[in-house]
């Protein structure tokens, strides 16, 4: 059920064209982002993650990128995470994951 409430809200959040960002500012928001997620999932999980996907929102005003992956040792276990970057912040706001 969390599933599903994630990926609908991850899929009412990606609307409209993405904003101009250079391919350079693209690569660090990703490399950020996923530093900030994989940290979060160490200190409230306790989880060890790979990072193997991203996608940023299509939003004109669009700050926000999902992360895609899943726990290391563990790939059954796929985990969502969408991190707000606006700012220079890079707060993870969303996660979601398939842990039974």
């Amino acid at each position: 059920m969390l599933k599903r409430i994630l990926l609908l809200i991850m899929a009412a959040l990606i609307l409209q064209g993405c904003n101009d960002m250079s391919k350079e500012e693209k690569e660090e928001i990703v490399k950020k982002s996923t530093e900030s997620a994989v940290q979060y999932f160490k200190e409230q999980k306790g989880w060890d993650v790979v990072i193997n996907e991203h996608e940023f929102t299509d939003r004109t005003d669009g700050t926000e990128i999902f992360l895609f992956g899943y726990e290391k040792g563990n790939k059954d276990n796929r985990i969502h995470a969408m991190v707000n970057f606006a700012e220079g912040k890079y707060e993870v706001s969303l996660i979601g994951f398939d842990e039974d």
